[in-house]
Order: structure tokens, then C-alpha cells, then sequence
């Protein structure tokens, strides 16, 4: 068991994403707030190195969660020589466990629905790919890219986008290029926040939603629900991760140093208004 009084850190690229806050917001339900320390890293690995190995040296964590970062070895050597175990959520690192949702099933459902739906000209905006910290991206992609070749489609040219925040934003700058092409839907694997960038700029150039394009997100946020219409998404268990990330962490911290776990969670298609 953890002891009094020590810290779990947890460590994302940037805490102002949606997930991450829906996510440590979970973690807030089974640890008290003052034993959770955020470390935002961002994407630099020189800058995620240095501050994991300050983290270890000043906040002396009984555990370490990193979501959606590919640690490097020699931090992963660091900690557990230190007796420190780690999660990672949405990534692999030898040596560490990992707890995620089955990403390339997420997008196989999400290819297929929209293909079963009658789209042809289906785009995909999603985090990025060959990058450290781009495990979701690349497997989301890859089970999309799989669902559409069964269903005898591709993804048009020119409609395969990576964003950097998996925010509103992005989604709102990214949408008016993909209309320009003509597409009829859009996977939205990087997120609901950004799903719903995309739905405000389509209806902004007057598309009717999901008449003109549908549009299917990832995560099952609150903000799916309540947006208008309310976003079709691929849901992430949230908080069965995050319980098995506590459990892990607390009950079963020894046997995880000796042996890392690999726990993935199976996503589900949540069908509202918007495909």
C-alpha cells in the first residue's frame, strides 16, 4: 500500500486537454487531491526527461502515471531502481505497465460505422503519428484504415490530418479544408473537444449535421452529450482505467515492479445525433 503522506505523480503532455483533466478528475475520486502531483511535459523529450528525473529526485513518488508519452529507458531504469512503479496509459515502454483502451478496435468501429452508414468520402482528424507519445494516433488510424479497406474504401487524399492539441481549435482549423475536398464524415480520433471544433466550423459554412457530414468522435465526454447535436463517439472507460490504475498502483505495486502489467479495455460506440 502506498504510505501516508507520499505523492503520485502524474504526468501528460499538457493538462489544458480534455481527456487528461476527465481523466485525472477520475483519479481524484479514488486518491485524496494532495497525493496527486501534475507534471505537464509537453512533447520535447529532452524536457519530459528532465523534468520525470526532478520529479523522482524532489517529489520522491510512490508511482509514476504517464499518459500518452513513450518514456525513454533510462527513465523507466531510473524509477524502478528506485522502487517506483509505473503506469502508462496509452503508451508502451519496456519495463512498465500499461493500461489502455483497445485503440485499433475504437477506430475499426468507427471506419465501419460511417462506411455501413453509406459514407464514401470519409476524412480522419487525429493526433499525430511516428511521433514519442503517438501510440493512440498510430492505432486508431491503423484499425480505421482496416474498417474502410473491408468495406472496399480508402481515406480520400489529402484527408488524413494530424493535429497537435486535440482541442476545439484544432478542430475548428482543420474542418474548412476537408469540406474543400468534399467530404461526407469525419472520424474524429483525436477527441471529442476537437470533434466538436469540427462540428461548429461545418455549420458554420451552413452543413447540416449529419444530413450534409457526420461526424464521430473519441472519448465519450461529457461534452458529447451536450453539444448540439449531441457528437456520436467512440467511448473510452474512464473510469475503469482509472481503477485499475489505482489498483495497480496501491494494491498490486510489488508484483507490478517484478512483472508490468498490459491491461486494454475494450471501446464502445455510443450513437447520438451527429452520424
Amino acid at each position: 500500500m502506498i504510505d501516508q503522506g507520499k505523492k503520485i505523480v502524474m504526468a501528460a503532455p499538457s493538462f489544458q486537454s480534455a481527456i487528461y483533466i476527465a481523466l485525472h478528475d477520475q483519479l481524484k475520486r479514488l486518491f485524496k487531491a494532495e497525493e496527486i502531483t501534475l507534471r505537464s511535459l509537453k512533447d520535447d523529450p529532452v524536457i519530459q526527461k528532465e523534468r520525470l528525473m526532478q520529479a523522482l529526485e524532489n517529489v520522491r513518488p510512490s508511482a509514476l502515471i504517464v499518459v500518452d508519452i513513450r518514456l525513454e529507458a533510462e527513465i523507466v531504469a531510473a524509477y524502478t531502481a528506485a522502487n517506483i512503479p509505473i503506469v502508462l496509459i496509452d503508451e508502451e515502454a519496456e519495463g512498465a505497465s500499461l493500461i489502455s483502451v483497445d485503440n485499433i478496435k475504437g477506430g475499426q468501429i468507427a471506419g465501419e460505422y460511417l462506411a455501413k452508414k453509406g459514407r464514401k468520402k470519409i476524412a480522419i482528424v487525429s493526433g499525430r503519428t511516428q511521433v514519442k507519445g503517438g501510440f493512440n494516433a498510430e492505432q486508431r488510424l491503423k484499425g480505421f484504415k482496416q474498417a474502410l479497406n473491408a468495406q472496399g474504401l480508402s481515406i480520400p487524399f489529402g484527408c488524413t490530418v494530424e493535429v497537435a492539441n486535440y482541442s476545439r481549435d484544432d478542430g475548428l482549423e482543420v474542418m474548412p479544408k476537408l469540406l474543400d475536398m468534399g467530404i461526407d464524415a469525419v472520424f474524429c480520433a483525436a477527441g471529442d473537444s476537437c470533434a466538436l471544433g469540427l462540428m461548429s466550423a461545418a455549420k458554420e459554412q451552413g452543413k447540416r449535421i449529419p444530413e450534409d457530414v457526420s461526424i464521430v468522435g473519441f472519448d465519450d465526454l461529457l461534452v458529447a452529450r451536450l453539444s448540439t447535436p449531441t457528437l456520436t463517439t467512440i467511448k473510452q472507460p474512464l473510469e475503469k482505467i482509472a481503477e485499475a490504475t489505482y489498483k495497480m498502483i496501491v494494491i498490486d505495486r510489488d508484483e507490478i515492479l517484478l512483472r508490468p502489467r498490459k491491461l486494454v479495455f475494450n471501446p464502445e460506440l455510443v450513437i447520438r445525433q451527429s452520424a
